[in-house]
């Protein structure tokens, strides 16, 4: 309900237009749907994340690895050639686990990397294009907003992934 007296009124908002390409929704609706997809798709990312990745065992791997670089760290500093053959033996043994590890991370991007671009995609041809203008910025931030303040679908896309994404691993706790 909210929602649709928003969209009334600004129903009377003109569409956006760059270069020839013009938008099908004005700009907050834009926005926000732009958004919303930034924040799915990230969500889809991070289930998948959850799914395909052992969590525990990459967490395992990474203090591993930490004090392996550690202790091959202090014998290096103090010159001990003994523990350094016995560390260089026990090198690629600790290399190949954390390859194993981090394949499962390659394997998300693998699973998830052609249905975000279709999705990306849809959502371009959907609002009118890519050079579409989604966002007005007050903040002139060099390369991402134009000259005039707004901002096109790409970058409003590009910030809200990163923003989001950043947030939603910290929150379903994908990170290592």
């Amino acid at each position: 309900m909210i929602l649709d007296i928003f969209l009334a009124v600004n129903s009377t908002t003109t569409t956006t237009t760059v270069a020839g390409a013009t938008s099908t929704f004005p700009i907050p609706e834009s926005t926000l749907l732009v958004t919303l997809t930034s924040i799915g798709l990230g969500l889809i990312t991070q289930f998948v994340t959850r799914y395909v990745v052992d969590l525990n065992a990459e967490r395992r791997m990474k203090a591993e690895v930490g004090a392996f670089n550690k202790e091959k760290r202090d014998a290096t500093a103090a010159g001990d050639k003994a523990k350094l053959e016995k560390l260089k033996k026990r090198e690629l043994q600790v290399r190949q686990a954390q390859a194993k590890v981090s394949t499962a991370r390659f394997k998300v991007t693998a699973i998830t990397f052609i249905p975000l671009l279709g999705v990306y995609y849809l959502m371009a041809s959907f609002l009118g294009g890519f050079g579409v203008i989604v966002a007005h910025s007050p903040i002139p931030i060099p390369y991402l907003v134009n000259a005039n303040g707004t901002v096109s679908l790409f970058w409003w896309y590009f910030l809200s992934s990163f923003t989001f994404s950043t947030m939603l691993t910290k929150l379903l706790h994908t990170t290592t």
